[in-house]
């Protein structure tokens, strides 16, 4: 392999071909040189006419095009096109690079020459470089990621020396640069794509047409919504990809001494003082903390806002290796997190204290390889953009191509025996292929989605992959993490179990020291300099209910509570932190004289530590008893224990001493309610024939309890774990029922409800039982994310939509692997509804400002400050809202401050503005008083930033309204497909064989007719959802017996019609017995033009009608107010026409007079069309329609005898 990236798996140098080689090259100039011959030597024989030459000319540079678009559309066509194979790495230009599956799209990138001469490239923002010795382009290689790195390695690092260039040219600068794309860049990618260049093509024969007025108008919506689409994507990618880090000046020791260089310059191996972080910004790399503490706020990468204490590596033993991602993650400080606080380590271990008291810390990874830039990374280009252009939408416009060739054919046949001009002929051949595929296809495919973006976003939904939104409407599989997505973030203390026989008691009443003090050291709580606690909520709850408060320097003091021994306060000394791998933390404290280490973690975890002189094994028995008691009903539950130590060198102190020969403290538990519409969320889910699973970190039997309460389980759960001896086994909640997993039978899927831990799935990943396990499990409990995300892909392997919805780092992978991911902010409605106004007020004051510059430019009186922001500026003669807008702020103003404000409006003297500036500042003061200024701003995590939907509430409730939304836009795309589906097949047989007969329209016609429609058209995507899912589920895709069928039915019907009355018109109005039919003359009014334009009409509006799918999915015909009145005006238009009931109107749309026995005929046939094609329509859809769930969707009492497939 070329290229060392385990995600790329193709490479091969390249080198481009010149220009004139290419296809579209010099073969055209030679070509376009012929013609030219032709055209001057030989005019006469060859072209004969201008039409003649029109048409070789331009199929010319048609054709020249379409080759240049291949290589756009393709890859391979632009390899073959465009590139011939190189075989030199130091000579190539390019180098073709194939990435797997769900890792971006394949690309050409440039190859340029390091200044040493290295040979590089950047893909998907990541450098590769030439390593001559493997014979391999290779990612940049960090001292952290290597095979083995000690903790001695990295605490023994001097910083950098010498001649850096190498580095420089090795690692490249440390810009964090997210590729925001520009307008013109996103108009090219959709501008290039085959949908809008077929339709610009389309365009362009139509202005050969003579239909020139039409075709402008056409071009330039295709241009106004294709602009609209791009600004949109444009502005919503901003809004999300909005976190490039601006350089700042940091201090570096380099060649032994300390230097100020800007943050783009720093190299691996730097060592760095890290100081608080400036508003707005962010560390500026990945960085290991060295000496010192930090805390941190990481709400960039995880979405969790709670700030998190960082601790040197110093504590850490020199030989132990590096664990970044495990126990030494509490030393590294991810590039664009906030430092809020730091503590300065001065130098005591590494003899290198920092310039400016900050943290002494060592440059891990730059660019884009930080912790952040290879998420974002992932965010890009994980996952290609999922357009308009779907397969099945190809695939169709082949099924419609068919009938349109086959009318092309007739009117070739008929042209060449009626002797038209062969050109003619051939336009019209080509426009009827051409309108296979409307203009309006796209147009009204994004006004689809975007109806459905604007509905969303009313409840701060936001998609940053719209075309994504009609999958929701096929969702089978709906996943959920618990905490924080169906439980609250924050978990409440219900008291401690001693398991002294008292049961639970509240914290503040205990008195037993040895446990106060456990609870009170367990955490890493730290008191910042403003005077907050930051810090895990569940332990801020812990130690307040405890009666005890964290203060500066790392002293916890009692507040209240009853009194212990050795003192009222401790100082902790040093701390072991929480690692998910060890599922426990540490701490070292000194109370009074003495020193104690106190543990925390899960019970599991913490009995096995407890000193084995001290407690037999009925005693863990009966601990194990209360604590599994606590989680069989939904509790989380947390064991503490202590040990009295005498420590000499705090420093060399290590976990490993600390965390054995324990003394049992007790247990705390604590509570973690469901969130307010988790219930309702989840039985609407169930209702609507949707799997609801739950997939989380926590205990099996505290998640087998949330999801019991939510309603995702309804019978009695089976748990398959690991035991002691590392074998499977299913155990009930309870333990009272046990079966060997060999032993495990269909039977058990059918009688209970299961549940995985993440133990058992690693022991059956590679297992052909996995899958017909996975179908039947619906909670999964203690995973990783990884495990997470492998769960979500085998759903999508077998063939189940699925949709994720999570909060926080570790559901990044699931998310982005869903088809549907939906994350969740922390933000509340009245949160959003504040800064949904301060934008409003800021976008106000904006404008108006800019417009009151305008004004002074030209030296004319700004118009008044906006009663809105009136507030915002002083009382004056040109601000007379101001009384009103600070009154409906909450502002009492008596008669004096009024009269004040009053004179002040009248006064215009320099001093009556000073006066009113200060008057102004007074009221501004008065308003804070009542409200925040200041609107509370949500910070966007990777889980907003991985998921294509973003929720900015914390409402569960989120999924429903997606999958709602999704429905209505997946009905309404399917609609949109049959409309025009229909229009086409009929307009095939209208533009060949009306056409030859001679059958115009006229524009009053085409006006009144066009004006009607546009409304049913506009409106078809306008039907607002219904709140209720429904259980009947919407048709998938198009290609199914009922869809297809009804097309086929309802144009059979159609083009009977036509023939039948076109037939009728020849027993009034004889057709004329020459062939040769003038179709290039003006249009002129006839019997059969008249009865062919009235039936069109009724047969254009039952497309629209007929088709309508409206509950349960949306609103009904008669709702969509737009939708009802277009088809009720058009119906009156053509009934009014065909009966001659307004005699006026028929002279204006150039309709004859009407025979009394065709009239009654017309109309007979016109109800008999709508008629039959309303039988078509729901007898195909009676019969054939497919409503149902899959089978993992289903219930057991749904299912029957049935087993999930």
């Amino acid at each position: 392999m070329l290229v060392q990236a385990e995600y790329i798996e193709e490479a091969s140098l390249r080198d481009p071909l010149p220009l004139y080689v290419r296809p579209y090259g010099a073969v055209f100039l030679s070509l376009y040189a012929w013609l030219g011959k032709k055209y001057v030597e030989d005019y006469d024989t060859f072209f004969v006419s201008s039409e003649w030459t029109l048409l070789f000319f331009g199929g010319a540079i048609s054709l020249q095009l379409l080759f240049w678009l291949l290589p756009f559309w393709n890859i391979n066509l632009r390899e073959l096109f465009e590139t011939k194979a190189a075989s030199d790495p130091a000579t190539a230009q390019l180098i073709k690079l194939v990435p797997s599956a769900g890792n971006g799209t394949a690309e050409f990138v440039p190859i340029t020459s390091a200044p040493d001469g290295t040979r590089t490239f950047v893909f998907q923002q990541r450098r590769f470089l030439w390593d001559s010795k493997i014979s391999k382009f290779c990612p940049p290689q960090f001292a952290v990621d290597s095979s083995s790195p000690t903790v001695g390695d990295i605490l023994n690092s001097k910083g950098l020396s010498g001649n850096l260039d190498s580095l420089k040219n090795e690692f490249g600068a440390n810009i964090f640069d997210i590729p925001i794309p520009t307008f013109l860049g996103l108009w090219k990618e959709h501008a290039v794509a085959p949908f809008f260049v077929f339709q610009i093509f389309s365009c362009c024969l139509w202005f050969l047409d003579e239909m020139w007025k039409s075709s402008v108008f056409m071009l330039i919506m295709l241009i106004v919504y294709e602009s609209t689409t791009v600004l949109q994507r444009q502005r919503t990618m901003t809004e999300f990809r909005g976190m490039s880090i601006k350089p700042y000046q940091i201090y570096v020791y380099r060649n032994k001494e300390w230097i100020e260089v800007s943050t783009t310059e720093l190299l691996p191996g730097d060592l760095v003082s890290v100081q608080r972080s400036a508003e707005g910004s962010g560390l500026a790399c990945d960085l290991v903390l060295l000496e010192g503490t930090c805390v941190v706020n990481e709400a960039m990468l995880s979405g969790e806002s709670t700030p998190l204490l960082k601790e040197g590596i110093s504590a850490r033993d020199s030989k132990s290796n590096l664990d970044l991602e495990g126990i030494d993650r509490i030393s590294l400080l991810a590039g664009g997190t906030n430092v809020i606080q730091v503590g300065s380590g001065n130098g005591q271990i590494t003899g290198v204290p920092t310039p400016d008291g900050g943290a002494l810390a060592y440059v891990a990874r730059t660019g884009f390889e930080t912790t952040q830039g290879q998420l974002v990374r992932t965010m890009i280009f994980s996952a290609e953009r999922v357009g308009s252009g779907s397969k099945e939408a190809y695939f169709f416009i082949l099924f419609l191509l068919v009938f349109a060739l086959a009318a092309s054919y007739y009117v070739w046949k008929q042209g060449e025996l009626m002797g038209r001009k062969q050109h003619k002929v051939l336009l019209d051949c080509v426009l009827i292929i051409t309108s296979v595929v409307p203009p309006e296809l796209p147009m009204e495919l994004t006004m689809a989605v975007n109806s459905s973006l604007t509905a969303l976003s009313k409840y701060y939904i936001y998609c940053t992959e719209p075309f994504r939104i009609p999958f929701a409407g096929r969702i089978d599989v709906c996943c959920f993490d618990k905490t924080g997505t169906l439980t609250e973030e924050d978990l409440l203390v219900q008291g401690a179990d001693l398991c002294d026989g008292k049961g639970l008691r509240p914290l503040n009443l205990l008195s037993e020291s040895d446990v106060v003090i456990s609870i009170a050291s367990a955490h890493a709580l730290v008191k910042l300099d403003d005077g907050e606690v930051v810090g895990d909520p569940m332990e801020k709850n812990t130690v307040s209910s405890l009666g005890w408060t964290v203060d500066a320097n790392d002293i916890v003091k009692q507040d209240s509570g009853v009194t212990i021994e050795h003192g009222d306060s401790l100082k902790i000394l040093k701390r072991f932190p929480f690692s998910s791998a060890l599922k426990r933390s540490s701490t070292l404290v000194k109370i009074g004289k003495q020193q104690v280490v106190a543990v925390k973690g899960a019970p599991e975890t913490v009995l096995k530590m407890l000193k084995s002189s001290e407690y037999t094994h009925d005693d863990i028995e009966r601990f194990t008893d209360a604590f599994t008691q606590y989680t069989r009903n939904g509790m989380r539950v947390l064991a503490y224990a202590s040990k009295s130590v005498n420590v000499k060198s705090v420093i060399s102190y290590k976990r490993e001493d600390a965390e054995c020969d324990l003394v049992f403290a007790g247990f705390v538990v604590y509570t973690s309610p469901l969130k307010p519409d988790a219930i309702s969320a989840i039985t609407m889910l169930n209702e609507s024939s949707h799997r609801t699973i739950m997939i989380t970190g926590d205990n099996p039997l505290t998640a087998v309890k949330v999801a019991e309460d939510v309603g995702i389980l309804e019978r009695e759960a089976l748990i398959l774990d690991v035991n002691e001896d590392g074998e499977l086994i299913w155990a009930s909640k309870n333990s009272s029922y046990t079966v060997p997993y060999s032993e495990a039978s269909v039977e058990l899927y059918e009688k209970y409800d299961l549940c995985m831990t993440g133990s058992a799935l690693g022991k059956i990943e590679h297992s052909p039982v996995l899958v017909q396990l996975i179908r039947h499990t619906w909670v999964y409990a203690r995973v990783s994310p990884t495990q997470k995300e492998f769960i979500i892909k085998t759903y999508k392997d077998e063939g189940y939509m699925t949709l994720m919805c999570g909060d926080g780092t570790n559901d990044v992978g699931a998310l982005k692997q869903a088809h549907i991911g939906v994350a969740l902010l922390n933000g509340t409605a009245e949160s959003m509804a504040k800064i949904m106004e301060k934008q409003k007020m800021d976008t106000m004051q904006n404008v108006y400002e800019k417009q009151r510059k305008v004004m002074e430019a030209w030296g004319r009186q700004p118009a008044p400050v906006p009663l809105p922001i009136a507030h915002l500026y002083p009382p004056g003669a040109n601000n007379p809202n101001y009384v009103k807008a600070v009154e409906a702020r909450g502002v009492i103003l008596d008669e004096k401050t009024k009269a004040e404000i009053a004179v002040m409006c009248a006064d215009t003297s320099v001093q009556a503005k000073t006066n009113a500036a200060g008057l102004a500042d007074r009221m501004t003061e008065m308003v804070g008083e009542g409200e925040e200024l200041d609107a509370p701003q949500l910070k966007l995590g990777d889980a907003s930033c991985a998921a294509p939907i973003t929720s900015k509430l914390r409402d569960v409730d989120a999924v429903v309204k997606v999958i709602r939304q999704g429905r209505c836009a997946l009905v309404t795309t399917i609609q949109m497909y049959k409309i025009l589906a229909l229009n086409c097949l009929v307009s095939a047989y209208t533009l060949s064989v009306l056409y030859l007969a001679g059958i115009k329209m006229g524009d009053g016609q085409a006006m009144a007719s066009g004006i009607l429609l546009s409304m049913c058209s506009m409106s078809v995507s306008r039907g607002k959802v219904v709140e209720k899912l429904s259980k009947e589920r919407p048709q998938p895709g198009i290609f199914n017996k009922y869809i297809m069928g009804s097309i086929l039915g309802q144009f059979a019907v159609h083009v009977t019609a036509l023939i039948v009355v076109r037939s009728w018109v020849h027993e009034f109005e004889p057709p004329a017995l020459t062939i040769d039919v003038d179709t290039d003359k003006k249009f002129e009014p006839s019997l059969l033009n008249t009865a062919m334009y009235l039936l069109q009409i009724v047969q254009e509006i039952s497309t629209y009608a007929v088709n309508y799918q409206g509950r349960p999915f949306r609103e009904s015909l008669t709702e969509n107010k737009g939708m009802y009145y277009g088809v009720v005006g058009c119906m009156a238009l053509a009934f009014a026409g065909a009966t001659e009931f307004l005699p006026e109107m028929n002279e204006a749309l150039q309709l004859v007079p009407i025979p009394t026995m065709f009239k009654i005929k017309l109309v007979a046939a016109m109800l008999t069309d709508l008629g039959l094609c309303v039988v078509i329509e729901h007898g195909f859809k009676y019969f054939f329609s497919d409503f149902k769930p899959k089978n993992i969707a289903l219930k057991l009492d749904e299912r029957g005898d049935s087993k999930i497939q």
